[in-house]
């Protein structure tokens, strides 16, 4: 019997073959998902929350407030090839990744397979910058909204500096609010 689950072991080892090396961009892609993904959690509470990127890997800062209940969290993922910033407190709480190494357009499609799959029946819309010097396209930034609840709640992707607008300068944010 032992010998049975010892080859067995052995064979499954070798069907799965070695660890194949990641490029940088494939790493940035994979943990903006991820952390797209762990702030869209349906944790029970803040620590849960604050555990749940603990447990994926991610580096991790904290800053607590000594006048009030503020407390903002950066977590940073290998490489830095993203960074995530999870705030509670006096204000309403958030959780926004972003990255300096990727722009919108391919964080529009990591926001176009995540969110369908985690808010079915939300509502797609396309915002449109100006065009890319480099592509000679309009930039275009993606959003999701709650189409039941004129508060409801709105997932999509901005720049870095949400200041900018929808451009294409090579960083891109994503962020879930509500619309009020």
């Amino acid at each position: 019997m032992m010998r049975l689950a010892v080859s067995a072991l052995i064979t499954s080892l070798a069907l799965a073959g070695p660890a194949v090396p990641q490029s940088f961009e494939q790493a940035v892609k994979d943990n903006m998902r991820l952390g797209l993904r762990l702030c869209l959690l349906d944790a029970p509470n803040f620590e849960a929350w604050a555990q749940a990127f603990r447990d994926a890997g991610y580096a991790e800062q904290v800053e607590r407030s000594s006048e009030n209940s503020d407390t903002t969290h950066t977590f940073t993922a290998p490489a830095e090839t993203a960074s995530i910033e999870l705030y509670y407190g006096e204000m309403p709480d958030y959780c926004s990744p972003s990255t300096t190494h990727m722009g919108v357009a391919g964080a529009n499609a990591i926001l176009d397979e995540v969110v369908p799959a985690r808010y079915p029946g939300y509502v797609r819309f396309v915002t449109t910058g100006p065009v890319d010097p480099a592509t000679g396209q309009p930039a275009e930034c993606v959003r999701y909204e709650d189409p039941t609840n004129p508060i409801g709640h709105v997932v999509g992707v901005g720049t870095l500096d949400g200041s900018a607008g929808c451009v294409a300068n090579g960083t891109s944010r994503f962020y879930s609010s509500y619309r009020v």
